[in-house]
C-alpha cells in the first residue's frame, strides 16, 4: 500500500528532474545556435562588404590581415556569450543547492 506512495512521488520527482533538464538544455541549444547564426551573419556581412571596396584598398585590407582580425574579434564575442551563459547557469545552480542544503 506505501508502494505506490513512494512509487508515486519517485515518478513526480524524476518527472520534475526531466522536465527542467530538458528545458535547460533546450534553452542552451537555441541560444547556442542562435548565436551562431547572428555571427556568421555579421562576418558574412562584413566580408561581402570588402569585395566591394576597390582592389587597391582589397589588396591593403589582405595585407593588414583584417579578414583574420575580424573572424578573431567575432570568435571573442561568441566565447564571451557562451562563457556569460555558463557562470550564469553556474549562478542558478549554486542558488539551487543552496535553497535545497538549508
Amino acid at each position: 500500500m506505501y508502494y505506490a506512495y513512494i512509487g508515486l512521488m519517485l515518478f513526480d520527482i524524476v518527472g520534475r528532474l526531466v522536465t527542467t533538464a530538458m528545458r535547460y538544455l533546450s534553452i542552451g541549444a537555441v541560444t547556442y545556435y542562435g548565436v551562431n547564426f547572428v555571427v556568421s551573419e555579421a562576418k558574412d556581412y562584413i566580408l561581402a562588404n570588402f569585395i566591394t571596396a576597390p582592389p587597391l584598398v582589397q589588396h591593403i585590407l589582405g595585407l593588414l590581415k583584417v579578414d583574420i582580425a575580424v573572424n578573431i574579434l567575432l570568435a571573442a564575442v561568441t566565447t564571451r556569450v557562451i562563457l556569460a551563459g555558463i557562470d550564469k547557469a553556474a549562478d542558478g545552480r549554486k542558488k539551487f543547492q543552496t535553497v535545497f542544503r538549508a
